[in-house]
């Protein structure tokens, strides 16, 4: 399961740097806590690791834009809102939500399909947060005593299989030598009551409708009697014992409903997902049913899904260029200037249309919205198929040295650039970063010692080439001790 554990210290070492002036922060005794906050970071970072190099992790821009806005709307009004987390989504049909070290909290994209509303939704990210905050798998993994990082991690990534589900968290469980048993793994009747508690209250506080959260359990009661499969995923992991549910129904007897409009996000990144997991043929059916619909925002899905589906799938199949451009005009009326249509039509131009109507559509989306990844990529695309490399550097660069130093997409494109414009020591470099960035240590340092022995570089470009080499190769000493 773990190819290397020095890549768990790596991780934090790496990401700290840029906070300090020394190669190496001091990080004191980072195991001189049963399992400390340290500890956390390092585990979950070699589990996300771990996770993002599964196929079915979700890098889709505006899927992760949507779920980390939401998570973080809910972290702002929990009690710890200076608590980083991580949010992101896996393609999964199983209705289930995890959490582990370090603040990571995945989503399958069956469960944010099965919710019907945002409330729904918000409300199991709110009851993962609680688990985060409230350090409930700490409080599991500190039971294992005298446990070193590397069988903390196997601890927590058991942890995480018996949450998760699927092929990564099975070959987690299979190769750990220092498991505890099953029933040990859970969470306790506490922890789930804590979490309930803590959530709903985060939930309110956001002002989501808190009234969801026991109809959402309910709905997926209803569901595990329309499968022979029983129980969803998410029920397994949170058991719903009668008293729980009652407990949930008792706090709430004495707040108020609310009538809430879910978010056209929150209706674009259902469809992407329906993309995504049931295909594109299947897609299409429903997205041409929800065009039919009466409601403005079903209808506004439905064109999106469509257009999305001829993008991702790189065909028109019954539809014309002019039937799609005339939908997203009409959704654009109804939504003006909004980032995910802006993006979706300059990428529709750029596949279908005209390349020069497709650059200044990317050019206006960035006025409006500069650091909105979806428009980033999409244009540095365009950019790259006109093979215009200078003018890639130059966006490229700008995000580097601005925000977006910790985006390895940024690399990689800046890096196609330079190889584009035969700059060889500048595209290594960036190679190394984008590996770095990644977690692929040796890797990254392989691609500074080519950089080196590129002869097309100025006296800065070299420095900056040797000094990020020492920091890596400093990193690694450290690692192996």
């Amino acid at each position: 399961m773990f190819q290397n554990f020095s890549l768990i210290v790596f991780f934090a070492l790496l990401f700290a740097r840029d906070a300090c002036t020394q190669v190496l922060p001091d990080l004191g005794d980072p195991f001189r806590d049963d399992f400390s906050i340290f500890q956390e970071k390092v585990v979950g970072a070699s589990i996300m690791g771990q996770i993002r190099s599964s196929a079915e992790y979700v890098t889709d821009p505006e899927i992760s834009s949507y779920i980390n806005h939401l998570g973080y709307q809910l972290v702002a009004n929990s009690d710890a809102p200076g608590t980083q987390f991580n949010f992101f989504v896996m393609i999964d049909e199983t209705l289930n939500a995890f959490a582990f070290p370090g603040g990571y909290i995945g989503t399958h994209s069956g469960l944010i399909l099965e919710s019907e509303n945002e409330s729904m939704l918000a409300g199991v990210l709110g009851h993962e947060i609680a688990h985060v905050t409230q350090r409930h798998i700490a409080r599991v993994i500190a039971a294992q005593k005298n446990a070193r990082i590397g069988s903390l991690a196997a601890i927590a990534t058991a942890i995480l299989a018996a949450r998760s589900g699927g092929d990564l968290s099975q070959a987690a469980v299979m190769t750990s030598a220092a498991l505890p048993m099953q029933t040990q793994l859970n969470f306790t009747r506490e922890h789930e009551r804590e979490a309930d508690r803590i959530g709903l209250r985060i939930l309110d506080r956001a002002e989501f409708d808190v009234h969801q959260v026991p109809l959402f359990f309910k709905h997926l009661q209803r569901q595990s009697r329309l499968h022979e499969s029983g129980l969803p995923e998410y029920l397994r992991t949170h058991p719903l014992t009668s008293e729980r549910i009652a407990d949930i129904e008792a706090r709430l007897s004495q707040t108020s409903l609310v009538q809430l409009e879910d978010s056209i996000e929150f209706m674009f990144v259902q469809a992407r997902l329906r993309v995504y997991q049931g295909g594109a043929e299947a897609a299409q059916e429903f997205f041409s049913e929800q065009i039919r619909s009466q409601a403005k925002t079903s209808r506004l899905a439905g064109i999106y899904g469509l257009v999305f589906t001829a993008v991702v799938s790189d065909s028109l199949e019954s539809l014309s260029i002019e039937e799609c451009q005339r939908m997203l005009g009409d959704a654009l009326d109804l939504e003006p200037e909004h980032p995910m249509l802006l993006s979706l039509q300059a990428d529709f131009e750029r596949m279908f249309g005209d390349s020069a109507v497709a650059n200044e559509l990317y050019a206006s989306a960035l006025r409006r919205y500069p650091l909105r990844k979806s428009i980033v990529y999409g244009y540095a695309e365009l950019l790259l198929s006109l093979n215009r490399f200078e003018d890639l550097e130059e966006i490229m660069s700008a995000l580097v040295w601005g925000e977006g130093s910790h985006d390895s997409k940024f690399y990689e494109y800046r890096a196609k650039a330079f190889a584009g414009l035969n700059q060889k020591m500048a595209m290594h470099r960036d190679n190394a970063e984008v590996l770095a960035l990644r977690g692929n240590l040796v890797g990254a340092i392989n691609e500074l010692i080519y950089a080196q022995k590129m002869t097309d570089g100025d006296f800065f470009l070299r420095t900056s080439v040797e000094a990020r080499l020492s920091e890596l190769r400093d990193i690694q000493r450290a690692l192996l001790g």
